[in-house]
């Protein structure tokens, strides 16, 4: 995974309130593979995914049941609308960094291994950007 990476901030509607809890999603090599999935859903699909990362961004410990904060056995959680899974991990205090998006039936056991690792390489990177 040797690519040029880039955390770039989620500009949040001001409909929902101040931003307590940043929200950043992933560039790799001036491209988002995450948006470019999200581009593709219905636009149904994709409000009620920005409706639940805005909420995420501007309530204190929201709550949901789309929103799984920590998968069992692994160290980051997921937005889980119908049928999508958007992947996150939070880190450095009140940031939130989104990094993976798969379809429901695309997700297997293997798929959480995969984004374990992913989070894991992210997560660093976010560390150096952070500093």
């Amino acid at each position: 995974m040797n690519y040029k990476i880039e955390f770039k901030k989620v500009q949040i509607n001001s409909y929902y309130g101040e931003v307590i809890n940043n929200v950043y999603i992933i560039f790799e090599n001036n491209r988002c593979k995450l948006k470019e999935e999200l581009q593709s859903l219905q636009q149904k699909d994709r409000d009620d995914i920005i409706d639940l990362v805005s909420k995420m961004a501007t309530i204190k410990n929201f709550r949901s049941p789309k929103l799984k904060r920590t998968l069992k056995g692994y160290s980051y959680g997921e937005i889980k609308p119908y049928g999508h899974r958007v992947f996150f991990f939070r880190k450095c205090g009140n940031n939130y960094i989104l990094f993976g998006y798969k379809k429901k039936k695309e997700v297997t056991s293997e798929t959480y291994k995969r984004m374990e690792k992913s989070k894991e390489y992210y997560e660093k990177q976010f560390k150096k950007y952070n500093r």
